[in-house]
């Protein structure tokens, strides 16, 4: 009967792995909106939400601001992303490695201003789109203003 006893105890074992990776799986937090002034919502999908200071952001999550909105988003591993009014940003993927550079950080700026400042993660990791082409990080803050592309008629005159 003794040769049994561990049964039990590696049952609870494996039972408290499971919780923990389940529990760990279900954190799709990936940073926080620190600031925000008037005017600013994050959409996901079909829900829209107006953002506030400490609201929650999670990857595939829009960000929008209206003509006098901003908001300052700090990430997980400390990035930093203002958006000026009038922007629009897609938070597109955001996966946090704190040992090393297999991390991702993607983000889809369709237009507006924004300030971005790198956090812990090795630089090689981020990069932001836009309707033009996308920018490789290689230092710590980038300051970008993304415009519509505008066609213009040629006049006869």
């Amino acid at each position: 009967m003794s040769r049994y006893r561990w049964i039990p105890a590696l049952l609870l074992l494996i039972l408290f792995a499971m919780r923990s990776t389940a529990c760990n799986a279900q954190d799709p937090t990936i940073g926080v909106a620190a600031s925000v002034k008037p005017n600013a919502e994050s959409v996901a999908g079909e829900t829209s939400q107006t953002l506030s200071p400490g609201s929650q952001l999670r990857a595939n999550e829009k960000v929008r601001t209206g003509n006098r909105g901003q908001a300052d988003l700090v990430f997980i591993d400390n990035t930093n992303l203002t958006v000026g009014p009038t922007s629009e940003v897609l938070l597109d993927k955001f996966v946090y490695d704190p040992t090393g550079s297999s991390g991702k950080v993607v983000l889809n700026a369709t237009r507006g201003t924004f300030r971005f400042i790198t956090g812990k993660q090795d630089h090689r990791v981020y990069a932001v789109s836009t309707p033009y082409g996308t920018l490789g990080v290689r230092g710590t803050v980038v300051e970008m203003k993304v415009v519509p592309n505008i066609v213009r008629k040629a006049h006869p005159n």
